[in-house]
């Protein structure tokens, strides 16, 4: 009575857990188990148990032939329990191949022995019944514990085989199981009672469904497949085992476009469809979804020849691209590669040296496929190097210093306007130009603070030097989209200035021309702001191919700068010049020439009539000193 009571105890415990599981989770989407089947079997094996155990305790007989059936059923329902379940595990752990070929070989075996246990119904060689209809003898029991431990011992070999490439807690899961239902077993041959099976089955199984479930919190919403917290996880497993890996980070290029464009579930489906046929045609990697359009494969290490056929075959893919409806929607991915184990070898270098890579090759524009080596190790330490710099020179802002170029009037070589350009000067490393650590403080999130500083040093020039004031019209700044996008970044400006006592008519900011496509509405707020308070704005290096006329005619530009490109441009005798320089000037526009450094180049601008030019022709930029001898120099002359 006491068997029937705990085996109906269990059915319901495990049907609830079941039912709860399915109506509150998507545990039963989760690809590499099959929870359905192995929650089914054992239900399906209580459920055969206690109408069998009913039987035997008198509580509820059988006709004879019925209570043969179930008793067999339930001799049969105890190797199937245990092939769904094992077998679930075999398919996380072996290739597609020797899975395949290991449930083939259990399966035959299983149905070979489930087709001669109903045969023996008729034929009473395999289960000898008592006159009770209790089983008393034959080879079907033996028969059963043997398969069933068969079953396990496949499991338990594959475990130890891929021991290495387990994670800890899935290796206590699944020795733990191998080994309680080999002693139940041990047990049941011993005494012919189901108590211990039933017991650790169920143990066991709420232990899998608690490793299953955390398996779900590592799948990503969308894919299923697993997402960033599971790559770290796989990652430090792979770098603890001293493992050798090739591992590609693959970005969607422009993905923000293809949303705008097709809308989010237009972008949630090319998502999945990758996400499919990474995970269809790289059986030997680990497939990871790391956030927004990023994905990871993780590989064995990979001959050149192998992971040039790996990449090629994802260029073939993206090439193609995947269905929207009715449209077909190609697309382009970089791929940033890395081998490990690295010099460090901690899941944070690896993680950087991706990110890294993925930056050089957004920047460069040249290579969509780059990987990473030596010579990109220092290059990343120095930027590495260069970011703990821009850090420490918010703390000591001596090391930020101001350089001024000036502006020239070609009319009278008189200057008549001056650029501050920062520079970052390091003990170690010298002085860094702005083209390395702008990007790098705009990546940070510390360029608006930086723009500060600036403004500040430069008021504090102005402020020492009054007659600076009256001689330049005004002293103009680089500024960002990333400042202006700061909610706040109009007020702090302009406190800086009303507490310095400058006038805002004194200070300008150039703007790059990626900064006029922005669409952001802060930063046109901003920009408002300012230019009400009497900040003038330039448009900086034009000609470089972002502006578009109606930009260049619609936002309230004092200035633009043609780009030094423009003006070295010596093809066709300076045409390009001529036709950016007159275009500009219809539309009313007053217009310098940046980067005149020859004579040649200074006639070639003073013929299409710029009033205004800069360059080392005149003068480099010059830190404060210099720049205010340079000055009476230009006075005197």
């Amino acid at each position: 009575m006491e068997l029937v009571v705990m085996e109906l105890f269990l059915l319901i415990v495990v049907v609830s857990i079941v039912v709860n599981q399915k109506g509150t989770s998507t545990l039963f989407n989760y690809q590499d188990v099959d929870v359905v089947g192995v929650a089914s079997a054992y239900i399906g094996y209580l459920a055969l148990a206690v109408l069998s155990h009913v039987h035997i305790r008198g509580l509820f007989p059988f006709p004879p032939p019925l209570a043969r059936l179930v008793t067999i059923l339930h001799i049969v329902s105890i190797p199937l329990l245990i092939f769904i379940w094992m077998n679930s595990i075999e398919k996380r752990l072996l290739s597609k191949r020797c899975y395949s070929l290991f449930s083939w070989v259990q399966g035959a075996l299983l149905v070979l022995f489930s087709v001669a246990s109903f045969v023996d119904l008729m034929l009473n060689r395999l289960y000898v019944f008592s006159w009770e209809q209790m089983i008393r003898g034959g080879w079907g029991i033996p028969l059963m514990l043997g398969l069933s431990t068969f079953f396990v011992l496949v499991e338990l070999g594959s475990a130890l085989v891929k021991w290495k490439l387990i994670e800890w807690h899935e290796r206590a899961i699944m020795v733990l199981t191998a080994l309680f239902l080999l002693f139940s077993l041990i047990l049941f041959e011993t005494f012919r009672q189901p108590y211990m099976l039933s017991l650790s089955s169920a143990f066991m199984l709420l232990l899998s469904f608690l490793s299953w479930q955390r398996k779900e919190l590592l799948l990503d919403w969308l894919t299923r497949i697993p997402n960033n917290q599971a790559f770290q996880g796989a990652l430090k497993h792979a770098i603890d085992s001293n493992s050798h890996k090739t591992i590609l980070l693959l970005d969607i290029e422009n993905f923000r476009l293809l949303n705008e464009r097709y809308g989010e579930d237009g972008g949630d489906a090319i998502l999945y469809s990758f996400a499919g046929f990474l995970k269809a045609t790289y059986e030997q990697a680990e497939v990871f979804r790391i956030g927004g359009n990023r994905f990871v494969l993780m590989f064995p290490l990979l001959t050149h020849n192998e992971l040039v056929r790996e990449v090629n075959l994802i260029k073939d893919k993206t090439a193609k691209g995947c269905s929207i409806g009715e449209m077909q929607v190609s697309f382009h991915v970089n791929i940033a590669i890395v081998e490990i184990p690295l010099m460090k070898n901690t899941v944070d270098e690896v993680v950087e040296s991706l990110s890294f890579t993925m930056t050089e090759i957004k920047e460069k524009r040249r290579q969509p496929v780059i990987i990473f080596n030596q010579k990109l190790t220092g290059v990343r330490q120095r930027r590495l190097d260069i970011l703990s710099i821009l850090r420490k020179a918010l703390m000591e802002q001596d090391m930020i210093q101001v350089y001024f170029q000036p502006i020239m009037d070609v009319d009278d070589n008189k200057p008549v306007a001056a650029e501050a350009l920062m520079r970052l000067q390091d003990e170690r490393m010298g002085i860094i130009s702005p083209g390395e650590f702008i990007p790098l403080a705009e990546q940070a999130g510390l360029i608006s603070m930086y723009t500060e500083i600036m403004l500040q040093k430069v008021c504090a020039f102005l402020i020492a030097h009054p007659s600076i004031q009256e001689r330049l019209s005004h002293v103009s700044i680089n500024i960002v989209a990333e400042d202006l996008a700061v909610g706040d970044i109009a007020c702090k400006l302009l406190d800086i200035l009303s507490q310095k006592g400058i006038d805002a008519k004194k200070i300008g900011f150039e703007v790059t021309e990626s900064m006029v496509l922005s669409s952001n509405p802060i930063v046109a707020k901003s920009w408002q702001a300012l230019q009400d308070m009497g900040v003038r704005f330039f448009l900086d290096d034009f000609g470089t191919g972002y502006a578009n006329l109606e930009s260049l005619v619609n936002l309230p530009f004092d200035v633009v700068k043609i780009d030094r490109s423009v003006v070295s441009n010596t093809t066709n005798s300076y045409e390009l010049l001529s036709l950016i320089a007159g275009m500009l000037q219809r539309l009313g526009k007053e217009v310098i020439a940046e980067g005149v450094e020859t004579l040649e180049q200074l006639e070639m601008v003073k013929s299409n009539r710029i009033s205004y030019v800069q360059g080392y022709h005149f003068s480099r930029p010059l830190p404060p000193g210099e720049f205010l001898s340079w000055l009476e120099a230009s006075s005197a002359d």
